[in-house]
């Protein structure tokens, strides 16, 4: 959440909401495929890299260029601007969530999961966790669990991490259970955020700390240089990238508080004029650094967007039948979803220009990604009746 809003207020809400929520009891049926999305074939895409940005509206980013000319403007150019993207929740941490593992919102996680809990009680129906908590049990299954069991890689960069060894350790980085989270804020030279890295979320995860520490990672910098907390022979996403066989099939990456645009002005770092300008000086750093890859030559796809929407605007708007999670009736805390934020897909599979007014939400991104790999899905993405389709991908050859 943007320090901007009022965390106790939001607190109080979903509380509020969680109480209520016990009352519900019916789940709105999962849809089914659409004739459209059964005739498209997805492309041949090998590699992915999902960059998550914070909290800005579609109006202030994509609808305001001069304010961020190069993901605004620039990056749209190269490939598809997608105009009716959505979050699905506020405030940070359930957007997350969702995007890597198809679960709902819950009130826990709208409040940014200020303390590191299990679930309790947890109570799994259709693969869908309906308690309360944030570290879900080992029944949840996310996208890494998915591309481990078919033998394929992933990795989650985590900018910052373990650069102050005594708030997270440089690899699988996250408070111990039960414990408040101090990485809510950020510190001279260290940016981490635990709740902007998914997958040290999940029991299936963290519960293996050797497969943890090899698939969340510290990033790096551009240049390879790692922090002295970093472990040994782990060079971050720079030397992965050397060839396609060393690059993951699937790769997260989430910038630290000032790159991502949550604070402006910054504690970890010195930034620019504004928070959409360190934005844009992070991805003109490290997309061209992607897109110079021989993986992502071979056949790659970048997705830029953001968690949620600019809160303090208060935009809950939702799209694509989305429909709240057993635990919270309102997963935009006053509304149905994150907000109207907007996307862009860059691939050698995407015409420089496209721009797409298909309604899409994060559900939409996992429901890709598993597609793209042959993945089941997960959660809430079995209610998206379409993947990212022929509006998005104009430049294959049939």
């Amino acid at each position: 959440m943007n320090a901007r809003s009022s965390r106790a207020r939001t607190l109080v809400v979903l509380s509020l909401l969680g109480a209520l929520s016990l009352l519900l009891v019916a789940v709105a049926p999962s849809a089914t495929a659409n004739s459209s999305a059964v005739a498209f074939k997805l492309p041949a895409i090998k590699h992915v890299w999902n960059i998550v940005l914070e909290n800005e509206d579609y109006a202030s980013t994509f609808g305001t260029p001069s304010a961020d000319p190069y993901l605004a403007a620039t990056l749209p150019g190269e490939g598809a601007l997608l105009e009716d993207y959505y979050g699905i929740g506020h405030e940070s941490n359930d957007n997350y969530i969702t995007f890597v593992s198809g679960q709902p919102p819950n009130p826990d996680n709208q409040g940014d999961c200020q303390v590191f809990a299990s679930f309790v009680p947890s109570t799994v129906s259709n693969g869908i966790e309906g308690g309360v908590g944030c570290v879900y049990p080992s029944s949840i299954e996310n996208i890494g669990n998915q591309l481990s069991a078919k033998g394929l890689s992933w990795k989650a960069y985590e900018e910052d991490m373990g650069n102050d060894p005594t708030r997270e350790s440089a690899a699988c980085g996250h408070p111990a259970l039960t414990s408040v989270d101090n990485t809510q804020d950020a510190e001279a030279g260290d940016g981490y955020a635990t709740r902007h890295d998914p997958f040290v979320y999940f029991e299936s995860v963290i519960d293996d700390q050797s497969y943890c520490d090899d698939h969340v990672v510290a990033m790096g910098s551009p240049k390879g240089v790692m922090p002295t907390s970093a472990l040994p022979g782990e060079t971050g996403l720079v030397t992965s990238l050397k060839s396609a066989s060393t690059t993951p099939a699937y790769s997260f990456i989430t910038p630290n508080l000032c790159n991502d645009g949550h604070d402006y002005p910054c504690k970890n770092e010195t930034s620019g004029v504004s928070a959409l300008a360190d934005i844009d000086t992070f991805l003109q750093t490290w997309i061209p650094i992607i897109q110079s890859s021989p993986a992502y030559k071979q056949g790659g796809l970048i997705e830029i967007t953001f968690d949620e929407s600019d809160g303090a605007q208060s935009d809950s708007s939702a799209c694509c039948n989305e429909t709240p999670g057993p635990a919270s009736p309102l997963p935009g805390i006053t509304g149905p979803g994150g907000g109207r934020i907007g996307a862009v897909l860059i691939s050698p599979f995407i015409k420089p220009g496209t721009v797409s007014t298909t309604p899409y939400n994060h559900y939409s991104t996992l429901a890709t990604d598993e597609s793209i790999f042959g993945l089941s899905r997960l959660g809430e993405a079995n209610t998206v009746s379409s993947t990212f389709g022929a509006d998005v991908f104009t430049n294959i050859r049939r």
